[in-house]
């Protein structure tokens, strides 16, 4: 992903974040002040994958989405940083809307959201999916899924290592 690209998600997310402590009356800096070292970004990635991807999931589900995103990280066919995985152009349904859709809404959802990321960056894993790089609601039948690597069903998502 282009540094430009990347840079105006991780300002709206900052800005959402800044939005959301203020709605809860706790006092942030604004979007240019974005701390640099690396872990924050890939928190705050990871924390709004979670949350748009699993917000409605079980702590299970959180979980295994989770480890997805890390999954891919550490595979070599994906980039090796959290925040270009998760904007890694059309994997995660919820990138591709408009940034008006990125607003977090559910304090708790995304409280829970940041408190499973921070696990992940530090190093914590979750078992549940394996290795699994894949994922859909049962709503759905993607193309590119294959039933001979089903990993686990987690809540309303079917789990692939593909």
């Amino acid at each position: 992903m282009q540094t430009h690209t990347l840079s105006k998600h991780l300002k709206a997310l900052a800005l959402s974040v800044s939005l959301l402590l203020v709605s809860v009356g706790q006092h942030t800096a604004n979007a240019e002040t974005l701390p640099e070292p690396i872990s924050g970004q890939e928190l705050g990635c990871l924390a709004m994958n979670i949350y748009h991807e699993a917000r409605g999931e079980p702590v299970k589900g959180k979980l295994a989405v989770a480890a997805v995103t890390m999954n891919r990280v550490d595979a070599k066919y994906y980039p090796d940083t959290v925040c270009e995985v998760v904007w890694q152009r059309k994997q995660f349904s919820w990138t591709g809307l408009k940034l008006k859709y990125h607003t977090v809404k559910d304090t708790k959802a995304w409280t829970d959201a940041i408190k499973i990321a921070q696990l992940f960056i530090d190093g914590g894993n979750w078992p549940g999916v394996g290795k699994a790089t894949h994922y859909h609601t049962t709503a759905v039948s993607p193309n590119w899924k294959d039933d001979d690597q089903l990993v686990a069903q987690v809540g309303n998502h079917l789990f692939y290592t593909l």
